[in-house]
């Protein structure tokens, strides 16, 4: 099978603006998304402590793929902590639902999503991870993305940059940090922190100021309506 193009949008994606018009198999998502270079390249572990994720701490990757990411995010919470893989393919949802149970890793649930909905409550997210996805998605994704975050939870994005290269998107549907800060604001996030990862990525973190509106506090994940552990 020929080689897939490297990091399409992995969660939801427009056909207009993308080549692809469907979700990733296993095998094309696994032979992309955990190949040696990339594991190089982007250090989950690395990615995930330099945003300060803690013991104990509840995310969401929204747009988990092979669970790259959510894995090493569910290793660094302990049994105390929560992460929620989310992925439109249920192919993947699937895998990584595998993957926690060979890893014993009950602290990792796995969500089936659409374009338009994540099924977990709101406020429940100390930290959501778009990664390498914010070019791909629908602002209906984007707008569940934040409503997930506690106030004054984090969104971390990890973006290519926008120059040409080899690997990764169209040129034209990259987002510069100024595009991806601005997209990003409009949903009500600020931006607190931001870094290179490498020569082709950068990161962007953003704060969801509280409201007067907010409601109370979400019940505990291991309550949460929708959210549904593969096995």
């Amino acid at each position: 099978m020929p080689s897939p193009a490297p990091e399409p949008g992995n969660h939801a994606h427009s056909p207009t603006d993308h080549p692809r018009d469907r979700p990733w198999t296993r095998e094309e998502a696994v032979e992309t998304l955990e190949a040696p270079d990339r594991a190089r390249a982007l250090d989950p572990v690395a990615l995930w402590q330099r945003a300060g994720l803690p013991p104990g701490a509840t995310v969401v990757d929204v747009g988990s793929g092979t669970g790259f990411f959510a894995l090493p995010a569910a290793r660094l919470v302990g049994l105390g902590g929560h992460v929620y893989a989310v992925d439109i393919s249920r192919e993947l949802v699937e895998y990584i639902a595998v993957r926690s149970r060979d890893e014993h890793l009950p602290q990792l649930a796995t969500v089936e999503s659409t374009v338009d909905t994540i099924p977990l409550p709101s406020g429940i997210a100390d930290f959501v991870l778009l990664a390498t996805v914010l070019h791909d998605i629908s602002s209906s994704t984007v707008s569940e993305a934040v409503r997930l975050l506690r106030p004054d939870g984090r969104l971390v994005n990890l973006d290519w940059k926008k120059v040409e290269g080899p690997s990764g998107p169209p040129l034209a549907i990259r987002l510069s940090p100024s595009e991806a800060s601005e997209l990003l604001g409009g949903h009500g996030l600020t931006r607190v922190d931001s870094w290179d990862v490498g020569t082709d990525h950068y990161v962007l973190v953003f704060e969801r100021s509280p409201l007067p509106s907010d409601p109370a506090p979400a019940p505990g994940p291991d309550h949460a309506a929708g959210s549904r552990r593969q096995v």
